[in-house]
């Protein structure tokens, strides 16, 4: 049932075309003249931006276009009996018999994702237990074919989850010259103006905000060195809670923007080219690094923030091109390193 790979896998560049960035910004701008008032009404209530809302919306499912080829309740117990997240899956399973025991829906209705995401915004089902509404006042939280529920609770999981409405998602950024790559990620955050005198600047020489100049900030550097940079706040984090992907992410809040924006779709920064890798090979290689004393956050084959910056003390070690993210060069030197030891 589990496809071979999620984009989120892949080189970042990949994820970003601006073709599909592009389409989704402008139904997502139809899709706001459209449900206005609805929109508003959500906005008003969750302190969440509409634009961030209906982004999210389309991209899980493309405004509800994309088919769910899977009964839920089949996807999640399949998960639980040979997934990589057993226990959790048995949790989201009971939960899911529990959403049919009560009636909110049928099993027809539960059609979901390979692992079980449900509805127009895709909801697995602890959270549609944690923050599924009614908005349409029906009594109902039906988040499969009601627009306003779904969109709403969608509003409901961003707020309860720590969005501040007072913040945006993030910043494209120029770093300066020589900037160490090590320095990303949301544990080495600080105020917005400490960045500036650093030398990080908005891309389009905008100036960040001046009222959100003491706002904390942290770099994020999906390709390490090899593409855009970006300066993101703690909403950053909480689009993180709704998919745990750096891309994912920048994708909501850069479509986010261009629909707020009416704005095209390019990057600032180029996306260079990047070496692909076995998703076994990178966990193989998180393995020996946390064996040589590193923190490399979860090992799981991804090479998430505190992975690339790992990646770039060993490059600094090395005397290798500092770049932050995996190369053949070091891994090869790593893992043989590591095979010279162990003999």
């Amino acid at each position: 049932m589990k496809p071979s790979r999620q984009p989120e896998f892949e080189p970042p560049a990949g994820y970003f075309k601006d073709s599909t960035l592009n389409m989704l910004a402008a139904t997502g701008r139809s899709k706001m003249n459209q449900l206005g008032p609805q929109l508003a009404a959500i906005q008003k209530k969750y302190n969440v931006p509409a634009s961030i809302i209906v982004a999210i919306w389309g991209r899980e499912t493309g405004f509800g276009s994309v088919d769910m080829p899977f009964d839920a309740l089949s996807a999640i117990a399949t998960q639980a009996f040979m997934g990589l997240r057993q226990d959790e899956f048995r949790k989201q399973l009971i939960i899911a018999l529990k959403i049919l025991q009560e009636g909110h829906a049928t099993r027809a209705d539960m059609r979901s994702s390979w692992a079980g995401a449900m509805g127009y915004t895709q909801f697995l089902p602890s959270d549609f237990d944690n923050y599924a509404v009614d908005f349409d006042g029906d009594g109902k939280r039906d988040i499969w074919n009601t627009i306003s529920d779904a969109l709403a609770s969608t509003g409901n999981s961003l707020h309860s989850q720590g969005w501040d409405g007072n913040q945006t998602w993030g910043y494209e950024v120029r770093l300066p010259q020589k900037f160490d790559c090590t320095e990303q990620g949301p544990d080495k955050a600080r105020p917005v103006a400490e960045w500036v005198k650093l030398g990080v600047a908005r891309v389009k020489d905008r100036p960040f905000p001046e009222d959100k100049l003491q706002d904390q900030a942290f770099i994020v550097l999906p390709a390490g060195l090899k593409g855009p940079a970006f300066l993101a706040t703690n909403n950053f984090s909480v689009l993180k809670l709704y998919n745990n992907s750096d891309v994912y992410a920048i994708f909501v809040g850069h479509v986010a923007d261009m629909i707020a924006a009416n704005a095209p779709a390019a990057f600032v920064g180029t996306w260079q080219p990047v070496e692909r890798f076995p998703r076994d090979r990178i966990q193989r290689f998180q393995e020996v690094l946390v064996g040589k004393g590193y923190d490399v956050g979860k090992v799981d084959g991804l090479a998430g923030f505190k992975t690339r910056r790992t990646i770039g003390t060993e490059e600094q070690k090395r005397g290798l091109p500092l770049t932050c993210y995996p190369s053949s060069v070091l891994i090869d030197a790593v893992l043989n390193e590591a095979r010279a030891a162990a003999h």
